[in-house]
């Protein structure tokens, strides 16, 4: 695992038990979501048969969305997927970090 990867897992994971703000601007689409961390685990593409599936932080947990109406929606499932190809910490604070991935930048802070 490499070591920008590292310290975002440890960040995230001293989050435990807090609910966190996950902006993620791809391309032209922002999403926001909350997401109240309960343990982060990492999976590495060569652990997966679908070759579709980078590297990523798995955020367990619950969570929800913002909808095009400004109302929040639950998240399908009890977690929530950056993936991690390509890394970058632009900055690090105790409460809030920007990142970019090759997938898009995500904007993380705790409420």
């Amino acid at each position: 695992m490499e070591l920008a990867v590292e310290k975002l897992r440890e960040w995230l994971s001293e989050q435990a038990g807090t609910t966190i703000v996950i902006k993620k601007q791809e391309l032209e689409d922002l999403d926001t979501v909350h997401f109240t961390v309960e343990s982060v685990d990492y999976r590495s593409a060569e652990d997966t048969i679908d070759d579709y599936l980078d590297d990523a932080l798995i955020l367990r947990g619950s969570g929800s969305t913002v909808n095009g109406d400004g109302e929040p929606v639950p998240l399908p499932q009890p977690s929530y997927e950056i993936a991690v190809q390509g890394l970058k910490i632009n900055s690090a604070a105790e409460d809030r970090a920007e990142i970019q991935t090759d997938r898009g930048k995500y904007e993380i802070s705790l409420t």
